[in-house]
C-alpha cells in the first residue's frame, strides 16, 4: 500500500476528504524492503518525499510536538501515510527512521545510476557542487514546489507556511540540530554560496513583512529546475511566451555563406564544445572567475540568413537552441526576468542561446545592454547576438564578443546557389524557367528569394499528372511583389520602369548604335561583378535623360532616380531610411548603397548645372561652392566602388577631359538638320517662317528635338500672353530663345577654372 493510499484511507475515514498532491507517494518501507534499483526517477522521487517528510516530522519531535491527534487529525494522517503511530512518535525512533530510509534510498541511488537509469536529482547536485546540506535544503525546496502532501505536513508539524517558498528560518530550524548550528549554517544562503550563485534559489520579497534579517527572507526554487530534477524537457505556460525551445533540424552545408567565414565559426564553437565536455574549460572557469561564453555577434540585413546560421550551428553540434524574442516584452521588469530564464535553460540543457533581433539591447548605455552584459559575464555556454541595424553597439559589449560576423546581401554567385538550395525537389519547373535571369534581375536575400518561391509555389497550377509546375511568370510576379513592397519612393528619389525604346530616340544611328553596344557592356561588366559608369552629356536635361531611361530598358532595368543638387544639401541625410538596415542614411549613401530591390539603372541628374560651376577665383564662390566640390568628391569616391548601372546626366561638358571613375562618355549629338526643321515646322504659325530661316536657326541654334519642344511651349505661351495664336511665330521663337538658352560652362569636375 502507499503512502498516498494510506493518507487517503484516513482522510475517508476522518475528515470524508481526498487528499491531493503533485507526485506519487513512495510504496510503503518496511525494515525488510527490496533494495532493488528504482524503476524510474518517478519512484526515485517518490522515495525522497517520504525522507522530506521525515525530517519535517524530526524537527517537530526535537521542538516538543506532541499533540499529534489535533488539527482536525491531520499530525494522524500524516503519521498514518508514514507507517508513524503516536506512541513511536519519539525522537530517536524518527532519527532511526529517518537514518533507515536515507540509506537505503542511497543504496537503491547507487544501483539504479549503476544499471543506466538516469536520476535528475543526484546528477543535478553533482553538477552544481552542492555539498550535503545544500542538498537538503534544495530537496526541502523541491518538495514544497512540487507535492501537495509536503505542504499539507507544515500545519500538524507547528511550521510557518507561506505558499511563495519556505522561510530561511524554518529551513534552518527543519535541519540543524540547535541554535548555534542555525547561525553557522546561515552561509548557505549567502551571495557566494552556490545555490544562490548559481541562481538554483531566489529570494522572494515580502512588501507586508519587510525586514532586513536574512533569516526572514523567503526563498524558492526556479521551475526551470524543478523540470530539470523532474527530467522534463517541455515548457509550460508559466514559462515565457519570448522563450523557445527546439531541436532544430537545419543542415550547415545548406547554408550559403563564404567558406572564409563560415569554417573559423565552426572551428571556435567545435574547440570550445570539445574542451567543455572534457572538463578542460573548468580550469580557465576557476582563473577567470567570470566571462567565460563564447559569444558571436550576428550583423547584416534581414533575410540574409543569421537565424539560419544559429540554428544550423546548433543542429551541427547537437545542441537545443534556445531563441529569445524580447519584442513582445512591454516592461523593463520583465525583460530581465526573460533573460535570466533563457540563460538558465541554456544553461541546464547544454545548449545555445540566441537573441534574434534584439537591436534596443545592444544599444550603448542602455539599461537591457547592460542587463545582457551581466548575464554573458555569469555564462558559460555558446551565445548569440543577432541584429538587422549596424552600429551603436555598447563598447562594454563589444569587448565581451569572441567573433563579430557580418553577414552581407549575397553576391550572383551565392545567390544562385540559394536560388538552387531553396527550389523543392518535388516540384516542376516548366522549361521557361531561367534562374540564372531572375538571379541576375533580382538581387535579393536567402529571405527573399525564399518568399519568392513559397508564393510562386502555392500559385502554381498541377500538370497533367497532378504535381505543381512552377512557371518564369509565376517566379517573376512572386519576386515582383516582393519588391513592391520594398520599393521606397519619396521626394528624394523615384523608382519606375522606363518605357523609351533606343530606336524611337531622336539621336543619329550611329549614337542609337552605340546605346545598344553600352548596354553590352553593361551585360559583360555585371557578369565580371565590374559595374559600369556612364556620363551622359548634352544642351538638354530632357535628352540624357531620355538616352538613360532607353538604356535602362535596353537592359531591363528599373530606374532609381535623384537629383545632385539634393545630394549636395546635407539638411535632406536626416530624411533618408535606408531599406536594408532601417537607419536613418545620407542620401548619397542611400543612392549607392546596396538593396533587394529589382536590378536598377541608378541615375542622377544635374539639372540646375551645380556641378558645371567654374572656379572664378573670388573667395565668396569659392566658400559658397564647398558643399558642391565636397559633394562632387564623394560623387567620385561611390562611383569607384559602385558595382551597378549608373548614369550621371549633365549639361555639356569638355569632350576630352573625364574622370577615371567613368568607364564611357555618351555625349548627345544634335539631331540632324532635317530631323530639326521638322520638328520646327510642325510647331510654329504657318506663314512665318521660310526654308531659308529655317535653316538658319537651325544653323545658328542647333538643338535636341526636347529643347525645341521647350522652346515652343515657352514661345506659346509668350504669343497667347501678347494676344496671338498659340502657335507661335518665327519671331517670337527667335525672342524666347535669345532670353531662355543659357550658356554652357565647363563643370568643375571636368577640369574646368
Amino acid at each position: 500500500m502507499s503512502t498516498m493510499q494510506s493518507i487517503a484511507e484516513h482522510d475517508q475515514a476522518l475528515c470524508g476528504e481526498q487528499a491531493s498532491q503533485l507526485l506519487s507517494i513512495v510504496h510503503e518501507s518496511n525494515p525488510g524492503m527490496n533494495e532493488e534499483p528504482f524503476a524510474d526517477n518517478y519512484e526515485y522521487l517518490a522515495a525522497l518525499e517520504k525522507e522530506a517528510l521525515l525530517m519535517l516530522v524530526l524537527s517537530a519531535v526535537r521542538s516538543g510536538k506532541t499533540d499529534w491527534l489535533e488539527n482536525d487529525g491531520a499530525g494522524i494522517r500524516l503519521c498514518a501515510g508514514l507507517n508513524l503511530t503516536p506512541q513511536n512518535i519519539t525522537r530517536e525512533h524518527i532519527e532511526t527512521e529517518l537514518a533507515r530510509v536515507r540509506s537505503i534510498n542511497r543504496s537503491r541511488q547507487n544501483k539504479t545510476l549503476l544499471s543506466g537509469v538516469r536520476l535528475f536529482f543526484p546528477m543535478f547536485c553533482r553538477e552544481n557542487h552542492l555539498d550535503d546540506f545544500d542538498e537538503k535544503i534544495l530537496l526541502l525546496l523541491f518538495m514544497h514546489a512540487t507535492s501537495e502532501t509536503f505542504r499539507k505536513a507544515f500545519l500538524p508539524c507547528g511550521l510557518d507556511y507561506d505558499n511563495r517558498g519556505i522561510i530561511i528560518r524554518v529551513i534552518l530550524f527543519i535541519l540543524s540540530m540547535d541554535y548555534g548550528e542555525q547561525l553557522e549554517k546561515r552561509r548557505h544562503f549567502s551571495r557566494t554560496a552556490p545555490l544562490v550563485a548559481r541562481e538554483i534559489i531566489f529570494f522572494k520579497s515580502d512588501y507586508e513583512r519587510r525586514s532586513s534579517h536574512v533569516m526572514d527572507e523567503i526563498v524558492t526554487i526556479n521551475e526551470r529546475h524543478v523540470r530539470v530534477i523532474v527530467g522534463d524537457n517541455r515548457l509550460y505556460k508559466s514559462t515565457y511566451d519570448e522563450i523557445s525551445i527546439e531541436q532544430s533540424t537545419i543542415d550547415l552545408e545548406s547554408v550559403v555563406m563564404s567558406a572564409h567565414v563560415k569554417k573559423p565559426l565552426v572551428d571556435h564553437i567545435a574547440r570550445y564544445r570539445c574542451r567543455k565536455e572534457r572538463r578542460e574549460w573548468s580550469r580557465l572557469d576557476d582563473f577567470l572567475e567570470y566571462g567565460t561564453a563564447l559569444t558571436f555577434f550576428f550583423q547584416g540585413p534581414s533575410g540574409t540568413g543569421k537565424t539560419m546560421m544559429a540554428r544550423a550551428l546548433a543542429h551541427h553540434f547537437n545542441r537545443p537552441l534556445i531563441t529569445v524574442n524580447l519584442s513582445d516584452a512591454s516592461y523593463r521588469w520583465q525583460t530581465e526576468a526573460i533573460m535570466i530564464q533563457a540563460f538558465r535553460e541554456a544553461a541546464l540543457l547544454n545548449g545555445f542561446i540566441f537573441f534574434d533581433e534584439a537591436d534596443d539591447i545592444f544599444r550603448e548605455g542602455s539599461h537591457l545592454s547592460r542587463m545582457l552584459l551581466i548575464r554573458i559575464e555569469k555564462a558559460k555556454c555558446v551565445v548569440i547576438l543577432a541584429t538587422n541595424k549596424a552600429g551603436g553597439l555598447d563598447p562594454a559589449l563589444e569587448r565581451r564578443l569572441s567573433m563579430k560576423i557580418h553577414f552581407p546581401l549575397p553576391d550572383a554567385s551565392q545567390r544562385m546557389k540559394i536560388w538552387q538550395a531553396l527550389l523543392p525537389g518535388f516540384i516542376k519547373l516548366a522549361s521557361d524557367v531561367n534562374l540564372e535571369a531572375l538571379n541576375a534581375r533580382y538581387p535579393f536575400s536567402g529571405g527573399l528569394i525564399k518568399n519568392t518561391i513559397l508564393l510562386a509555389a502555392n500559385a502554381a497550377e498541377p500538370d497533367e499528372s497532378g504535381s505543381p509546375v512552377i512557371t518564369q511568370a509565376l517566379l517573376e510576379q512572386s519576386a515582383d511583389l516582393q519588391t513592391h513592397r520594398m520599393s521606397q519612393n519619396h521626394k528624394y528619389c523615384r523608382i519606375y520602369r522606363p518605357e523609351k525604346i533606343i530606336d524611337r530616340l531622336p539621336l543619329a544611328a550611329r549614337q542609337r548604335l552605340e546605346l545598344k553596344n553600352i548596354a553590352k557592356a553593361f551585360q559583360y561588366s555585371r557578369e565580371n561583378e565590374t559595374g559600369l559608369n556612364l556620363l551622359i552629356s548634352g544642351t538638354n536635361i530632357e535628352t540624357g535623360i531620355s538616352a538613360a531611361e532607353a538604356l535602362a530598358a535596353e537592359c531591363k532595368l528599373k530606374i532609381k532616380s535623384f537629383k545632385f543638387g539634393d545630394m549636395d544639401n546635407f539638411t535632406n541625410d536626416n530624411e533618408t531610411i535606408d531599406m536594408v538596415s532601417q537607419e536613418k542614411t545620407r542620401l548619397i549613401d542611400y543612392a549607392f548603397g546596396q538593396t533587394t530591390e529589382e536590378s536598377h539603372l541608378l541615375m542622377i541628374v544635374d539639372y540646375n548645372g551645380v556641378i558645371a560651376w567654374q572656379d572664378t577665383g573670388k573667395q565668396n564662390d569659392m566658400d559658397s561652392r564647398l558643399s558642391v566640390r565636397n559633394a562632387v568628391a564623394e560623387l567620385l569616391n561611390k562611383l569607384r566602388e559602385y558595382r551597378g548601372l549608373c548614369c550621371l546626366v549633365l549639361h555639356e561638358c569638355p569632350q576630352t577631359v573625364i574622370p577615371l571613375e567613368f568607364h564611357a562618355h555618351f555625349k548627345l549629338d544634335y539631331p540632324s538638320e532635317d530631323m530639326q526643321i521638322r520638328q520646327w515646322e510642325k510647331h510654329l504659325m504657318p506663314g512665318t517662317s521660310t526654308d531659308e530661316s529655317l535653316v538658319e536657326l537651325v544653323e545658328r541654334y542647333p538643338m535636341h528635338i526636347a529643347e525645341i519642344d521647350s522652346i515652343v511651349h515657352r514661345a506659346s505661351i509668350r504669343s497667347m500672353i501678347e494676344g496671338k495664336p498659340y502657335s507661335p511665330s518665327m519671331e517670337t521663337v527667335k525672342i524666347v530663345i535669345e532670353k531662355y538658352r543659357g550658356k554652357n560652362k565647363a563643370p568643375v569636375l571636368f577640369g574646368g577654372k
